[in-house]
């Protein structure tokens, strides 16, 4: 090795010296190197556990994450047998950018425009212009109106050419999102995307459909007051009472924003999945339901002083709801009828006659009437401290009799009679009487699978109500204050032969059609004996065969009820400074007509109650008319969709001979064989004796046999079957 120093050229020789002195400057910086890689992991390491960036830093080189609520699928109500009340399904608001590939088409004749210029300055010979774009725009604008005929024909509000004309003014005024219809289905979607234009997708075809979803409810108006809604003004109905089942567990995601404004999750958070409501499964049965509402509108709609009217339809065994129809009017007469309150539950008012079962039950079960033929003294239809009974006379002068008996003062709903008998057993303690009144669960508020339930209001003894008349006003069916669902739920008692159900509306709750929750029949009470349950059943199928119903008589299935006709007590604002409570210096007053009862009377299974409200005016509205006629009509459809009471009849059976039968009223012990247990017990009281039964169904042997003697009040037993 040589080197040049100053024009010279030095010699460097090889020399062990010179490589120590290499080799320790290597492995100097070697170990520098070492050390410096040891500090930057000594560093990194250090960043890595303790080191916290200002929180300010992170959000100048990344967008902060954003809370996205994820909502989860509402649950369905169901209807017994699994149609859908109440469900939520996607449903679209469809738009349209009128703007797409209008400046590519402008663009295209741009470029076209720019090459002739360039072709000109270089002197070239020109071509016929090629003007692309617009001939695009032409077709484009051809295609718009074949959608604009289609629109109209899906969409029938707008004509082809209003349609067509804001497709145009849109394009022109630029606009990138035209409504064209709000809330379209699915369905409606897909045709939607097959049409001219909109089948060539978003970016060259303009549609634009966003998804948002919407609670349905496929029987419009059928039972709405009963499913409810959830607002920001209230919980109403079944939506209200079971949101929380319903409404199903929100998920939570968090989600950052793409260079190309998406969102995307941010997976360094975590994310809670939404779990989807359950759905509730009620008692209703859509067709009764629709059966109910169709027979009360047919009676009240024309009647312009009708304020309101309602329909309870419950299963006798079970207290299950089959129907609830609650149609009502605003302020005004002759408006819409609307399923605006549910009057069932909160119309907690005086019922009237219908109350006198209620009397009747408790002076039979206690045994101050024995029978049904027992007769009292007519007074002329007084009894001292109340007003006399027209009905007690006008019996007087057509019969000419001084005795009524408790059947017929029951048949023409006579107050006289519902006043003499609770005033003569019960005057010296009235209490016994209004110890019933609770035992029929009339005097309190129990469960319901809704809220709202009214409380009712009893003058009993002890209380400020309470008068030297409020006996027998009550047992006439006034000086009390109850629901129509209490008394939908006592009648459907008697019909249960003692049982008292307490109503439900809810079956179940389900998760993917699997029963998470099971509800069901429950017992409130056992208000009588079945023998007490019997007896009454007689005296209401004598309302519908001879009484205030007679308008039942003939329907399709034998009914026994009640009829009532109560006066409402009317606000102070309505009586204008009139002392009488009921009536405003006008006379003018209002009523509400009831019928109350249970079908098929021999074997009930079903218990109805149709109540129809007045406005304020000088008619009368009474519950063997309308609430009647419609009792009578839903009945008659009931009979004609349920194959359990008519079944069916091939072309060549032989229907059975039906002969009337009649008690042998020559004999001590009547033939009873093949009676109905309500004729049954007829026959027996009829001729002195009482009766005890076992069984459901017609009589099949009785004991003693028929003809053989026996002393009045002894005991004849009958078997069922």
């Amino acid at each position: 090795m040589s080197v040049r120093k100053k024009g010279q050229q030095v010699e460097i020789k090889d020399k062990i010296e010179n490589r120590d002195r290499i080799h320790l400057v290597m492995t100097a910086l070697t170990m520098l190197f070492i050390v410096l890689s040891v500090g930057i992991v000594i560093c990194i390491v250090h960043i890595q556990a303790t080191f916290r960036v200002d929180p300010k830093v992170i959000n100048v080189f990344r967008p902060r994450p954003d809370k996205y609520v994820e909502v989860p699928k509402r649950g369905r109500i169901l209807a017994e047998d699994g149609r859908p009340l109440a469900i939520t399904t996607p449903l679209y608001n469809i738009y349209m950018d009128c703007t797409v590939r209008k400046e590519e088409f402008l663009e295209m004749d741009r470029k076209e425009d720019a090459r002739r210029r360039r072709l000109q300055e270089k002197g070239e010979e020109l071509a016929a212009p090629v003007h692309k774009g617009a001939k695009s725009e032409q077709d484009w604008q051809e295609k718009a109106r074949a959608l604009s005929g289609d629109l109209a024909r899906l969409f029938p509000a707008k004509t082809a050419d209003q349609y067509f004309k804001e497709i145009l003014d849109g394009r022109d005024q630029g606009k990138k999102h035209m409504l064209i219809r709000r809330n379209v289905s699915h369905a409606t979607l897909n045709r939607l995307k097959e049409l001219p234009l909109f089948n060539e997708g978003g970016y060259k075809g303009g549609l634009i459909a966003e998804e948002h979803d919407e609670r349905i409810y496929p029987y419009d108006t059928l039972a709405r007051r009963v499913i409810g809604y959830v607002r920001e003004q209230g919980r109403i109905g079944i939506e209200g009472t079971y949101d929380y089942e319903l409404h199903g567990r929100e998920g939570v995601q968090w989600r950052r924003v793409t260079d190309d404004r998406k969102y995307i999750r941010d997976f360094d958070s975590t994310a809670v999945k939404a779990v989807d409501g359950n759905d509730v499964r009620t008692t209703l049965n859509i067709d009764f339901q629709d059966i109910a509402d169709r027979a009360l509108r047919r009676q009240i709609a024309d009647d312009p002083q009708i304020r309101a009217g309602i329909v309870v339809l419950m299963e006798a065994e079970t207290g299950a709801i089959r129907a609830m129809v609650n149609l009502s009017r605003d302020t005004i007469p002759g408006s819409k009828l609307w399923e605006r309150d549910n009057l069932v539950l909160k119309e907690v008012g005086e019922q009237g006659s219908v109350m006198k079962t209620v009397t009747l039950l408790s002076l039979v079960e206690d045994g101050y009437v024995q029978s049904l033929e027992e007769t009292i003294p007519t007074n002329h239809g007084a009894v001292p401290g109340y007003n006399q009974d027209t009905h007690i006379l006008d019996y007087e002068r057509l019969t000419g009799r001084k005795e009524v008996t408790v059947k017929h003062g029951f048949e023409i709903s006579s107050n006289y009679v519902f006043t003499y008998l609770p005033e003569k057993f019960y005057g010296e303690n009235p209490q016994e009487f209004f110890d019933h009144i609770y035992s029929y669960r009339l005097g309190e508020k129990f469960d319901f699978d809704l809220d709202g339930l009214g409380t009712p209001v009893v003058n009993r003894p002890g209380t400020p109500g309470w008068s030297r008349t409020t006996l027998g006003t009550t047992a006439y069916g006034y000086g009390m204050s109850v629901t129509p669902l209490h008394v939908a739920t006592f009648y459907n008692a008697i019909a249960n032969k003692g049982r008292m159900m307490k109503p439900y509306l809810v079956e179940s709750i389900e998760k993917d059609g699997k029963v998470v929750k099971q509800y069901g029949p429950s017992v409130l009470n056992t208000i009588c004996t079945r023998a007490t349950a019997d007896t009454v059943t007689r005296a209401l199928k004598a309302v519908v065969d001879d009484g205030t119903a007679k308008r039942l008589k003939d329907a399709k299935l034998s009914v026994a009820g009640k009829t009532g006709t109560a006066q409402v007590v009317l606000t102070p604002k309505e009586r204008h400074g009139s002392a009488d409570p009921y009536h405003d210096p006008w006379g003018r007053k209002k009523n509400q007509g009831t019928f109350v009862g249970f079908f098929p009377a021999e074997n009930p299974k079903y218990t109805i109650l149709v109540t129809v409200y007045s406005y304020l005016s000088g008619m009368s509205f009474y519950g063997g008319t309308k609430p009647a006629m419609a009792v009578r009509e839903i009945v008659d459809n009931i009979y004609a969709i349920d194959d359990s009471w008519s079944g069916h009849a091939t072309s060549t059976a032989q229907l059975p001979r039906m002969e009337a039968r009649t008690a042998d009223a020559g004999s001590d012990v009547p033939d009873l064989k093949g009676f109905g247990l309500a004729d049954a017990l007829y026959a027996v009281e009829n001729a002195g004796f009482k009766c005890s039964y076992e069984g459901s169904g017609h009589v099949t042997s009785q004991s003693p046999a028929p003809g053989k003697q026996l002393k009045k009040g002894e005991t004849v037993r009958l078997t069922l079957k």
